[in-house]
Protein backbone atom coordinates (compact mmCIF):
# COMPACT_ATOMS: atom_id res chain seq x y z
CA UNK A 1 0.00 0.00 0.00
CA UNK A 2 1.27 3.48 -0.86
CA UNK A 3 2.58 5.82 1.86
CA UNK A 4 1.46 8.83 -0.19
CA UNK A 5 -1.03 11.27 1.30
CA UNK A 6 -4.60 10.25 0.47
CA UNK A 7 -5.97 11.82 -2.72
CA UNK A 8 -8.91 11.01 -4.97
CA UNK A 9 -9.73 11.43 -8.66
CA UNK A 10 -13.26 10.67 -9.91
CA UNK A 11 -13.55 10.54 -13.71
CA UNK A 12 -15.97 9.49 -16.40
CA UNK A 13 -16.16 8.62 -20.06
CA UNK A 14 -19.65 9.41 -21.26
CA UNK A 15 -21.61 9.37 -24.49
CA UNK A 16 -25.17 10.32 -23.55
CA UNK A 17 -24.61 11.44 -19.97
CA UNK A 18 -25.26 8.29 -17.94
CA UNK A 19 -21.64 7.76 -16.93
CA UNK A 20 -21.28 11.45 -16.14
CA UNK A 21 -24.39 11.32 -13.97
CA UNK A 22 -23.17 8.25 -12.08
CA UNK A 23 -19.72 9.80 -11.55
CA UNK A 24 -21.21 13.08 -10.35
CA UNK A 25 -23.43 11.18 -7.91
CA UNK A 26 -20.34 9.37 -6.63
CA UNK A 27 -18.45 12.65 -6.18
CA UNK A 28 -21.41 14.16 -4.32
CA UNK A 29 -21.63 11.13 -2.02
CA UNK A 30 -17.90 11.23 -1.38
CA UNK A 31 -18.02 14.94 -0.58
CA UNK A 32 -20.97 14.42 1.77
CA UNK A 33 -18.93 11.74 3.58
CA UNK A 34 -16.07 14.17 4.15
CA UNK A 35 -13.88 13.46 1.12
CA UNK A 36 -14.21 16.39 -1.31
CA UNK A 37 -14.37 15.24 -4.92
CA UNK A 38 -15.41 16.55 -8.32
CA UNK A 39 -16.16 14.37 -11.33
CA UNK A 40 -14.14 15.22 -14.44
CA UNK A 41 -13.88 13.85 -17.97
CA UNK A 42 -11.28 11.14 -18.39
CA UNK A 43 -9.76 13.27 -21.14
CA UNK A 44 -8.97 15.90 -18.50
CA UNK A 45 -7.00 13.43 -16.36
CA UNK A 46 -3.27 13.77 -17.02
CA UNK A 47 -1.09 10.73 -16.40
CA UNK A 48 1.32 12.94 -14.43
CA UNK A 49 -1.54 13.72 -12.06
CA UNK A 50 -2.45 10.06 -11.81
CA UNK A 51 1.11 9.22 -10.83
CA UNK A 52 0.64 11.22 -7.61
CA UNK A 53 -2.92 10.11 -6.85
CA UNK A 54 -3.72 7.32 -4.41
CA UNK A 55 -7.33 6.54 -5.40
CA UNK A 56 -8.93 6.56 -8.87
CA UNK A 57 -12.67 5.99 -9.41
CA UNK A 58 -13.91 5.63 -12.99
CA UNK A 59 -17.32 5.32 -14.62
CA UNK A 60 -17.32 4.74 -18.36
CA UNK A 61 -19.79 3.75 -21.02
CA UNK A 62 -18.89 1.98 -24.25
CA UNK A 63 -19.46 3.59 -27.62
CA UNK A 64 -19.89 2.13 -31.10
CA UNK A 65 -17.97 -1.06 -31.76
CA UNK A 66 -16.57 -1.53 -28.27
CA UNK A 67 -14.83 1.87 -28.28
CA UNK A 68 -14.30 4.52 -25.64
CA UNK A 69 -16.63 7.53 -25.82
CA UNK A 70 -15.12 10.77 -27.13
CA UNK A 71 -14.73 12.14 -23.60
CA UNK A 72 -12.34 9.27 -22.78
CA UNK A 73 -10.46 8.52 -26.01
CA UNK A 74 -7.47 10.73 -25.24
CA UNK A 75 -6.99 9.23 -21.79
CA UNK A 76 -7.20 5.71 -23.18
CA UNK A 77 -4.70 6.56 -25.90
CA UNK A 78 -2.28 7.91 -23.30
CA UNK A 79 -2.60 5.14 -20.74
CA UNK A 80 -2.40 2.47 -23.45
CA UNK A 81 1.00 3.82 -24.48
CA UNK A 82 2.26 4.52 -20.96
CA UNK A 83 4.88 2.35 -19.27
CA UNK A 84 4.77 4.15 -15.94
CA UNK A 85 3.95 1.82 -13.06
CA UNK A 86 0.97 2.57 -10.82
CA UNK A 87 1.58 0.34 -7.78
CA UNK A 88 0.65 3.24 -5.51
CA UNK A 89 -2.84 3.53 -7.02
CA UNK A 90 -6.07 1.93 -5.84
CA UNK A 91 -8.92 1.97 -8.35
CA UNK A 92 -12.45 0.88 -9.14
CA UNK A 93 -14.33 0.82 -12.45
CA UNK A 94 -18.06 0.96 -13.09
CA UNK A 95 -18.75 -0.03 -16.70
CA UNK A 96 -22.06 0.91 -18.33
CA UNK A 97 -23.23 -1.00 -21.39
CA UNK A 98 -25.89 -2.91 -23.26
CA UNK A 99 -25.85 -6.69 -23.64
CA UNK A 100 -27.45 -6.47 -27.07
CA UNK A 101 -24.01 -5.40 -28.30
CA UNK A 102 -21.36 -8.05 -28.75
CA UNK A 103 -18.62 -6.02 -27.01
CA UNK A 104 -20.63 -5.43 -23.84
CA UNK A 105 -18.98 -2.90 -21.49
CA UNK A 106 -15.78 -3.23 -23.50
CA UNK A 107 -14.37 0.19 -22.61
CA UNK A 108 -14.70 -0.47 -18.89
CA UNK A 109 -13.18 -3.93 -19.28
CA UNK A 110 -10.21 -2.56 -21.21
CA UNK A 111 -9.52 0.20 -18.70
CA UNK A 112 -9.90 -2.12 -15.72
CA UNK A 113 -7.43 -4.58 -17.24
CA UNK A 114 -4.95 -1.85 -18.22
CA UNK A 115 -4.85 -0.35 -14.74
CA UNK A 116 -4.15 -3.81 -13.36
CA UNK A 117 -1.39 -4.36 -15.95
CA UNK A 118 0.30 -1.16 -14.76
CA UNK A 119 0.29 -2.44 -11.19
CA UNK A 120 -2.70 -0.64 -9.69
CA UNK A 121 -4.80 -2.43 -7.06
CA UNK A 122 -8.55 -2.89 -7.26
CA UNK A 123 -10.65 -1.48 -4.44
CA UNK A 124 -13.44 -3.69 -5.77
CA UNK A 125 -14.13 -5.91 -8.73
CA UNK A 126 -15.33 -4.14 -11.83
CA UNK A 127 -19.13 -3.86 -12.03
CA UNK A 128 -20.71 -4.24 -15.49
CA UNK A 129 -24.17 -2.72 -15.82
CA UNK A 130 -26.67 -3.63 -18.52
CA UNK A 131 -29.04 -0.82 -19.42
CA UNK A 132 -30.61 0.98 -16.46
CA UNK A 133 -27.75 2.00 -14.25
CA UNK A 134 -29.15 3.97 -11.31
CA UNK A 135 -29.63 1.19 -8.74
CA UNK A 136 -26.37 -0.71 -9.35
CA UNK A 137 -24.47 2.59 -9.51
CA UNK A 138 -25.96 3.67 -6.17
CA UNK A 139 -25.00 0.37 -4.51
CA UNK A 140 -21.49 0.58 -5.98
CA UNK A 141 -21.18 4.16 -4.74
CA UNK A 142 -22.25 3.30 -1.20
CA UNK A 143 -19.76 0.43 -0.89
CA UNK A 144 -16.83 2.37 -2.35
CA UNK A 145 -17.40 5.55 -0.35
CA UNK A 146 -17.27 3.46 2.82
CA UNK A 147 -13.93 2.03 1.68
CA UNK A 148 -12.56 5.49 0.87
CA UNK A 149 -13.55 6.87 4.26
CA UNK A 150 -11.85 3.91 5.93
CA UNK A 151 -8.75 4.38 3.76
CA UNK A 152 -8.54 8.06 4.65
CA UNK A 153 -9.42 7.83 8.34
CA UNK A 154 -8.41 4.31 9.36
CA UNK A 155 -10.47 1.56 11.01
CA UNK A 156 -12.00 3.92 13.59
CA UNK A 157 -13.77 5.96 10.90
CA UNK A 158 -17.47 6.63 11.62
CA UNK A 159 -20.09 4.75 9.65
CA UNK A 160 -20.98 6.27 6.28
CA UNK A 161 -24.56 7.02 5.34
CA UNK A 162 -24.99 7.83 1.65
CA UNK A 163 -28.19 9.80 1.16
CA UNK A 164 -30.30 8.96 -1.83
CA UNK A 165 -31.00 11.79 -4.22
CA UNK A 166 -34.61 12.96 -4.21
CA UNK A 167 -36.67 12.07 -7.22
CA UNK A 168 -36.40 14.74 -9.93
CA UNK A 169 -39.53 16.35 -11.36
CA UNK A 170 -41.46 14.19 -13.78
CA UNK A 171 -40.21 14.30 -17.31
CA UNK A 172 -36.58 14.76 -16.27
CA UNK A 173 -35.57 11.12 -16.02
CA UNK A 174 -36.76 7.69 -17.08
CA UNK A 175 -38.64 6.81 -13.89
CA UNK A 176 -40.79 9.90 -14.27
CA UNK A 177 -41.64 10.20 -17.98
CA UNK A 178 -44.05 12.90 -19.03
CA UNK A 179 -46.84 12.05 -21.47
CA UNK A 180 -46.64 14.75 -24.13
CA UNK A 181 -49.33 15.27 -26.77
CA UNK A 182 -47.98 14.71 -30.28
CA UNK A 183 -49.00 17.99 -31.92
CA UNK A 184 -47.30 17.64 -35.32
CA UNK A 185 -46.44 14.55 -37.35
CA UNK A 186 -45.23 15.73 -40.76
CA UNK A 187 -43.41 13.97 -43.60
CA UNK A 188 -40.14 15.73 -44.45
CA UNK A 189 -39.06 13.58 -47.38
CA UNK A 190 -41.20 13.56 -50.49
CA UNK A 191 -43.49 10.65 -51.27
CA UNK A 192 -41.13 9.69 -54.12
CA UNK A 193 -38.20 9.21 -51.74
CA UNK A 194 -36.97 5.73 -50.89
CA UNK A 195 -36.69 6.92 -47.27
CA UNK A 196 -39.26 8.17 -44.79
CA UNK A 197 -38.14 10.97 -42.49
CA UNK A 198 -40.69 12.76 -40.30
CA UNK A 199 -40.81 15.95 -38.28
CA UNK A 200 -42.51 15.70 -34.88
CA UNK A 201 -43.53 18.34 -32.39
CA UNK A 202 -44.37 17.41 -28.79
CA UNK A 203 -46.24 19.69 -26.40
CA UNK A 204 -44.27 20.30 -23.17
CA UNK A 205 -46.96 22.30 -21.35
CA UNK A 206 -46.93 21.40 -17.61
CA UNK A 207 -44.04 18.96 -18.13
CA UNK A 208 -41.40 20.77 -16.10
CA UNK A 209 -38.96 20.05 -18.94
CA UNK A 210 -36.55 22.86 -19.72
CA UNK A 211 -34.30 21.77 -22.55
CA UNK A 212 -31.32 23.38 -24.28
CA UNK A 213 -30.15 23.28 -27.86
CA UNK A 214 -27.93 20.21 -28.14
CA UNK A 215 -29.95 18.04 -25.75
CA UNK A 216 -31.69 14.79 -26.66
CA UNK A 217 -35.13 13.47 -25.86
CA UNK A 218 -35.84 9.91 -24.75
CA UNK A 219 -38.96 8.34 -26.25
CA UNK A 220 -40.61 5.50 -24.30
CA UNK A 221 -42.23 3.50 -27.08
CA UNK A 222 -44.28 0.33 -26.90
CA UNK A 223 -44.06 -2.67 -29.19
CA UNK A 224 -46.28 -3.10 -32.23
CA UNK A 225 -49.47 -4.86 -31.03
CA UNK A 226 -49.65 -6.84 -34.28
CA UNK A 227 -46.20 -8.28 -33.57
CA UNK A 228 -47.24 -9.09 -29.99
CA UNK A 229 -50.33 -10.91 -31.29
CA UNK A 230 -48.20 -12.91 -33.74
CA UNK A 231 -45.76 -13.93 -31.00
CA UNK A 232 -48.57 -14.99 -28.67
CA UNK A 233 -50.07 -17.10 -31.44
CA UNK A 234 -46.71 -18.71 -32.17
CA UNK A 235 -46.30 -19.53 -28.47
CA UNK A 236 -49.90 -20.85 -28.38
CA UNK A 237 -50.98 -18.66 -25.47
CA UNK A 238 -53.27 -15.65 -25.13
CA UNK A 239 -52.56 -12.14 -23.87
CA UNK A 240 -53.93 -13.01 -20.43
CA UNK A 241 -51.40 -15.78 -19.84
CA UNK A 242 -49.90 -15.42 -16.35
CA UNK A 243 -46.11 -15.35 -16.18
CA UNK A 244 -44.49 -16.82 -13.09
CA UNK A 245 -42.97 -14.12 -10.89
CA UNK A 246 -44.55 -11.26 -12.83
CA UNK A 247 -47.48 -9.09 -11.80
CA UNK A 248 -48.44 -8.33 -15.40
CA UNK A 249 -49.88 -10.69 -17.95
CA UNK A 250 -47.84 -11.83 -20.93
CA UNK A 251 -49.62 -9.46 -23.30
CA UNK A 252 -48.68 -6.45 -21.18
CA UNK A 253 -45.10 -7.64 -20.72
CA UNK A 254 -44.57 -8.08 -24.45
CA UNK A 255 -46.27 -4.82 -25.38
CA UNK A 256 -44.87 -2.39 -22.84
CA UNK A 257 -41.91 -3.84 -20.98
CA UNK A 258 -39.85 -6.33 -22.98
CA UNK A 259 -37.71 -5.82 -26.08
CA UNK A 260 -39.20 -8.09 -28.73
CA UNK A 261 -38.07 -6.41 -31.90
CA UNK A 262 -34.36 -7.07 -31.47
CA UNK A 263 -33.46 -10.44 -29.92
CA UNK A 264 -31.29 -10.42 -26.82
CA UNK A 265 -27.96 -12.20 -27.07
CA UNK A 266 -29.27 -14.80 -24.60
CA UNK A 267 -32.20 -15.61 -26.88
CA UNK A 268 -29.92 -15.79 -29.91
CA UNK A 269 -27.70 -18.27 -28.09
CA UNK A 270 -30.75 -20.33 -27.16
CA UNK A 271 -32.31 -20.37 -30.62
CA UNK A 272 -29.20 -20.08 -32.75
CA UNK A 273 -27.66 -16.92 -34.22
CA UNK A 274 -30.13 -14.50 -35.71
CA UNK A 275 -29.87 -13.70 -39.39
CA UNK A 276 -29.65 -10.14 -40.64
CA UNK A 277 -32.83 -8.25 -39.75
CA UNK A 278 -34.42 -11.10 -37.79
CA UNK A 279 -36.47 -10.45 -34.69
CA UNK A 280 -37.86 -12.51 -31.80
CA UNK A 281 -40.76 -13.85 -33.85
CA UNK A 282 -38.33 -15.25 -36.43
CA UNK A 283 -36.34 -17.05 -33.74
CA UNK A 284 -39.46 -18.53 -32.17
CA UNK A 285 -40.64 -19.81 -35.53
CA UNK A 286 -37.42 -21.67 -36.30
CA UNK A 287 -36.65 -23.00 -32.80
CA UNK A 288 -38.58 -25.08 -30.29
CA UNK A 289 -38.92 -22.33 -27.68
CA UNK A 290 -41.39 -22.26 -24.79
CA UNK A 291 -43.00 -19.22 -23.21
CA UNK A 292 -40.55 -19.43 -20.32
CA UNK A 293 -37.61 -19.61 -22.73
CA UNK A 294 -38.68 -16.40 -24.38
CA UNK A 295 -39.59 -14.41 -21.28
CA UNK A 296 -36.47 -15.42 -19.37
CA UNK A 297 -34.17 -14.21 -22.13
CA UNK A 298 -35.79 -10.96 -23.28
CA UNK A 299 -34.35 -7.72 -21.97
CA UNK A 300 -36.29 -4.64 -20.76
CA UNK A 301 -37.67 -2.40 -23.48
CA UNK A 302 -35.24 0.49 -23.81
CA UNK A 303 -36.19 4.10 -24.48
CA UNK A 304 -34.82 5.63 -27.69
CA UNK A 305 -32.80 8.84 -27.79
CA UNK A 306 -33.35 11.48 -30.46
CA UNK A 307 -31.42 14.72 -30.89
CA UNK A 308 -33.69 17.70 -30.33
CA UNK A 309 -34.28 19.74 -33.49
CA UNK A 310 -35.49 23.00 -31.93
CA UNK A 311 -34.29 25.83 -29.70
CA UNK A 312 -36.18 26.65 -26.50
CA UNK A 313 -35.66 30.32 -27.28
CA UNK A 314 -37.93 29.88 -30.29
CA UNK A 315 -40.12 26.99 -29.09
CA UNK A 316 -40.18 27.09 -25.26
CA UNK A 317 -43.31 24.94 -24.95
CA UNK A 318 -42.58 22.46 -27.70
CA UNK A 319 -39.77 20.11 -28.60
CA UNK A 320 -39.08 19.07 -32.20
CA UNK A 321 -37.65 15.75 -33.39
CA UNK A 322 -36.37 14.59 -36.78
CA UNK A 323 -36.78 10.84 -37.09
CA UNK A 324 -36.19 8.38 -39.92
CA UNK A 325 -38.89 5.71 -39.91
CA UNK A 326 -37.28 2.29 -40.11
CA UNK A 327 -39.24 -0.09 -42.34
CA UNK A 328 -37.99 -2.97 -44.46
CA UNK A 329 -39.45 -6.11 -46.06
CA UNK A 330 -37.81 -9.48 -45.56
CA UNK A 331 -38.91 -13.03 -46.35
CA UNK A 332 -42.54 -12.10 -46.81
CA UNK A 333 -42.79 -9.97 -43.67
CA UNK A 334 -42.61 -6.23 -43.11
CA UNK A 335 -40.36 -5.10 -40.28
CA UNK A 336 -40.13 -1.74 -38.56
CA UNK A 337 -38.21 0.10 -35.87
CA UNK A 338 -39.91 0.04 -32.47
CA UNK A 339 -39.89 3.75 -31.70
CA UNK A 340 -39.85 5.17 -35.22
CA UNK A 341 -43.01 3.31 -36.30
CA UNK A 342 -44.60 4.01 -32.92
CA UNK A 343 -44.17 7.74 -33.53
CA UNK A 344 -45.15 7.53 -37.18
CA UNK A 345 -48.37 5.57 -36.91
CA UNK A 346 -49.36 4.27 -33.48
CA UNK A 347 -49.68 7.15 -31.03
CA UNK A 348 -51.03 10.62 -30.39
CA UNK A 349 -49.24 11.02 -27.04
CA UNK A 350 -45.68 10.05 -26.21
CA UNK A 351 -44.02 9.31 -22.88
CA UNK A 352 -40.74 11.21 -22.82
CA UNK A 353 -37.93 12.34 -20.57
CA UNK A 354 -35.12 14.79 -21.17
CA UNK A 355 -31.58 13.60 -21.86
CA UNK A 356 -29.30 16.62 -21.33
CA UNK A 357 -26.12 16.57 -23.40
CA UNK A 358 -23.79 18.93 -21.54
CA UNK A 359 -20.97 18.28 -23.99
CA UNK A 360 -22.83 19.29 -27.15
CA UNK A 361 -23.48 22.98 -26.64
CA UNK A 362 -23.09 26.17 -28.64
CA UNK A 363 -20.08 28.34 -27.79
CA UNK A 364 -20.29 32.09 -27.21
CA UNK A 365 -22.24 33.91 -29.89
CA UNK A 366 -19.18 35.42 -31.56
CA UNK A 367 -17.37 32.08 -31.98
CA UNK A 368 -17.53 30.50 -35.48
CA UNK A 369 -19.16 27.07 -35.74
CA UNK A 370 -18.84 24.34 -38.36
CA UNK A 371 -21.68 21.80 -38.40
CA UNK A 372 -21.57 18.46 -40.22
CA UNK A 373 -24.95 16.76 -40.18
CA UNK A 374 -26.08 14.53 -43.06
CA UNK A 375 -29.54 12.98 -42.95
CA UNK A 376 -31.29 13.19 -39.59
CA UNK A 377 -27.98 14.49 -38.21
CA UNK A 378 -29.34 17.90 -39.25
CA UNK A 379 -31.54 17.90 -36.11
CA UNK A 380 -29.32 19.62 -33.50
CA UNK A 381 -27.97 22.05 -36.09
CA UNK A 382 -31.47 23.24 -36.89
CA UNK A 383 -31.70 23.96 -33.15
CA UNK A 384 -28.33 25.74 -33.19
CA UNK A 385 -29.33 27.92 -36.12
CA UNK A 386 -32.67 28.81 -34.54
CA UNK A 387 -30.81 29.84 -31.39
CA UNK A 388 -28.19 31.89 -33.20
CA UNK A 389 -30.88 33.67 -35.16
CA UNK A 390 -32.95 34.33 -32.04
CA UNK A 391 -29.95 35.83 -30.22
CA UNK A 392 -28.62 37.69 -33.28
CA UNK A 393 -25.29 35.98 -32.67
CA UNK A 394 -22.54 37.58 -34.78
CA UNK A 395 -20.41 34.43 -35.13
CA UNK A 396 -20.11 32.75 -38.52
CA UNK A 397 -21.91 29.44 -39.14
CA UNK A 398 -21.06 26.82 -41.76
CA UNK A 399 -23.22 23.76 -42.40
CA UNK A 400 -22.37 20.62 -44.36
CA UNK A 401 -25.56 18.70 -45.11
CA UNK A 402 -25.98 15.57 -47.16
CA UNK A 403 -28.58 13.01 -48.16
CA UNK A 404 -29.54 10.90 -51.14
CA UNK A 405 -31.37 13.20 -53.58
CA UNK A 406 -31.99 16.93 -53.60
CA UNK A 407 -35.53 16.68 -54.96
CA UNK A 408 -36.76 14.12 -52.44
CA UNK A 409 -34.49 14.26 -49.37
CA UNK A 410 -33.59 17.91 -48.77
CA UNK A 411 -34.60 17.96 -45.09
CA UNK A 412 -35.66 21.44 -43.92
CA UNK A 413 -34.39 22.77 -47.25
CA UNK A 414 -36.52 25.92 -47.25
CA UNK A 415 -35.59 26.69 -43.66
CA UNK A 416 -31.89 26.33 -44.40
CA UNK A 417 -32.26 28.68 -47.36
CA UNK A 418 -34.00 31.14 -45.05
CA UNK A 419 -31.18 30.95 -42.51
CA UNK A 420 -28.68 31.62 -45.32
CA UNK A 421 -30.65 34.57 -46.69
CA UNK A 422 -30.92 36.05 -43.19
CA UNK A 423 -27.17 35.76 -42.68
CA UNK A 424 -27.52 33.34 -39.76
CA UNK A 425 -26.01 30.61 -41.91
CA UNK A 426 -22.84 32.03 -43.43
CA UNK A 427 -22.18 29.08 -45.67
CA UNK A 428 -24.07 25.95 -46.77
CA UNK A 429 -22.41 23.06 -48.59
CA UNK A 430 -24.52 20.09 -49.62
CA UNK A 431 -23.77 16.60 -50.88
CA UNK A 432 -26.62 14.63 -52.44
CA UNK A 433 -24.99 11.28 -52.99
CA UNK A 434 -27.26 9.86 -55.69
CA UNK A 435 -27.78 12.92 -57.86
CA UNK A 436 -24.78 11.93 -60.03
CA UNK A 437 -23.07 8.79 -61.20
CA UNK A 438 -20.31 9.00 -58.59
CA UNK A 439 -21.56 9.23 -55.02
CA UNK A 440 -20.57 12.37 -53.14
CA UNK A 441 -20.64 12.65 -49.35
CA UNK A 442 -20.09 15.42 -46.81
CA UNK A 443 -16.49 14.43 -46.16
CA UNK A 444 -15.72 15.09 -49.82
CA UNK A 445 -17.24 18.57 -49.55
CA UNK A 446 -14.97 19.11 -46.53
CA UNK A 447 -11.90 18.16 -48.57
CA UNK A 448 -12.97 20.39 -51.46
CA UNK A 449 -13.01 23.33 -49.06
CA UNK A 450 -10.11 22.19 -46.91
CA UNK A 451 -8.14 25.45 -46.90
CA UNK A 452 -11.11 27.53 -45.77
CA UNK A 453 -12.21 24.93 -43.23
CA UNK A 454 -8.73 24.93 -41.72
CA UNK A 455 -8.77 28.72 -41.67
CA UNK A 456 -12.01 28.66 -39.69
CA UNK A 457 -10.42 26.27 -37.20
CA UNK A 458 -7.43 28.60 -36.88
CA UNK A 459 -9.92 31.39 -36.13
CA UNK A 460 -11.24 29.37 -33.18
CA UNK A 461 -14.21 27.63 -34.78
CA UNK A 462 -15.92 24.78 -32.97
CA UNK A 463 -16.62 21.76 -35.16
CA UNK A 464 -19.71 19.59 -34.56
CA UNK A 465 -20.68 16.25 -36.10
CA UNK A 466 -24.05 14.54 -35.80
CA UNK A 467 -25.40 11.40 -37.46
CA UNK A 468 -24.28 7.89 -38.32
CA UNK A 469 -21.43 6.61 -36.15
CA UNK A 470 -20.52 3.49 -38.13
CA UNK A 471 -19.33 5.12 -41.36
CA UNK A 472 -20.07 8.84 -41.66
CA UNK A 473 -18.46 9.94 -38.38
CA UNK A 474 -15.35 7.85 -39.03
CA UNK A 475 -15.03 9.17 -42.59
CA UNK A 476 -15.47 12.76 -41.40
CA UNK A 477 -12.85 12.21 -38.70
CA UNK A 478 -10.40 10.84 -41.27
CA UNK A 479 -11.08 13.84 -43.54
CA UNK A 480 -10.51 16.23 -40.64
CA UNK A 481 -7.12 14.69 -39.89
CA UNK A 482 -6.14 14.95 -43.56
CA UNK A 483 -7.26 18.59 -43.76
CA UNK A 484 -5.30 19.55 -40.65
CA UNK A 485 -2.18 17.75 -41.90
CA UNK A 486 -2.32 19.18 -45.42
CA UNK A 487 -3.13 22.77 -44.54
CA UNK A 488 -1.11 22.92 -41.35
CA UNK A 489 2.01 21.47 -42.93
CA UNK A 490 2.01 18.64 -40.40
CA UNK A 491 2.87 14.98 -40.50
CA UNK A 492 0.26 12.44 -39.41
CA UNK A 493 1.38 12.42 -35.77
CA UNK A 494 1.30 16.20 -35.48
CA UNK A 495 -2.13 16.36 -37.12
CA UNK A 496 -3.37 13.69 -34.73
CA UNK A 497 -2.12 15.72 -31.78
CA UNK A 498 -3.80 18.83 -33.18
CA UNK A 499 -7.16 17.07 -33.51
CA UNK A 500 -6.72 15.63 -30.02
CA UNK A 501 -6.29 19.16 -28.74
CA UNK A 502 -9.58 20.14 -30.43
CA UNK A 503 -11.26 17.26 -28.61
CA UNK A 504 -9.71 18.10 -25.25
CA UNK A 505 -10.67 21.78 -25.49
CA UNK A 506 -14.23 20.86 -26.55
CA UNK A 507 -13.86 22.36 -30.00
CA UNK A 508 -14.50 19.05 -31.80
CA UNK A 509 -17.76 17.58 -30.55
CA UNK A 510 -19.81 14.64 -31.81
CA UNK A 511 -23.36 13.46 -31.26
CA UNK A 512 -23.28 10.23 -33.25
CA UNK A 513 -25.30 7.04 -33.04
Amino acid sequence: MSDREFSLVVAYGTDMGNAEDAAMSFAEASTAAGIPAEAVELNQVELDHLSTTTHFIVVTSTFGDGEFPDTATLFWEAISASTERLEHLSFAVLALGDTSYELFCNAGKLLDARLEELGATRLADRVDVDGYYEEPAAAWTTDLVKQLVAAQSGPTAPPVVVMENPDPPRGLERNHPFTAPLSVNRLLTSTESDKEVRHYELDLTDSGIRYQAGDSLAVHAVNDPDLVTAILAELKVDAGHRVAGAEETLGVLLTEQLEIRTPSRALQELAGPAGYGEDVLDLIRRADLTVDDVIDTLRPLQFRDYSIASSPLVHPDRVHLTVATVRYPRAGRRYGGVASTYLAERTQAVRIHLRPNHHFRLPAGDVPIIMIGPGTGIAPFRAFLQERQATAAPGRSWLFFGDRRRTTDSLYGEELTGFAEAGTLTRLDVAFSRDQDTKVYVQQRMRENSAELFSWLQDGAHLYVCGDADRMAKDVDAALHEIVAENGGMDADAAHACVNDLIKTHRYLRDVY
